[in-house]
């Protein structure tokens, strides 16, 4: 009996101390410029285009920016208020963003860290 009880309590504290490995999470990564930026009921989001011509950012409206978000990798990004008071529309940046996303044209995702990108 204290054999079986000795086993275990030895296996579960094996089991234990296996089970607490942190695992490392690949989080995707994004860069682009921000092109509309947009604040409504505490929620902060902005919208990121890959690819923007100067004329296109300093002409375009959201409807337009959507539209040319149809063909290039763009998305809305979730964020804290400091970060959006912190980053401007034509700034590029590197977004760490979290795994998951809204399905939507373009995607909603949430960012985990923003770099601005200085050219």
């Amino acid at each position: 009996m204290i054999k079986t009880f000795l086993f275990i309590l030895i296996n579960m504290i094996v089991l234990t101390g296996c089970s607490n490995k942190e695992e490392q999470i690949n989080y995707p990564i994004y860069e682009g410029t921000v092109v509309y930026k947009e604040a409504e009921n505490n929620k902060y989001k902005f919208l990121v285009l890959q690819n923007i011509s100067k004329e296109d950012l300093a002409n375009g409206d959201s409807e337009k920016f959507i539209e040319l978000a149809q063909n290039q990798e763009a998305a809305y990004y979730y964020l804290d208020k400091e970060h959006y008071d912190s980053i401007e529309v034509g700034q590029k940046v590197r977004i760490t963003a979290d795994l998951n996303q809204n399905e939507s044209n373009p995607p909603i995702r949430t960012a985990l860290k923003i770099d601005k990108i200085n050219e």
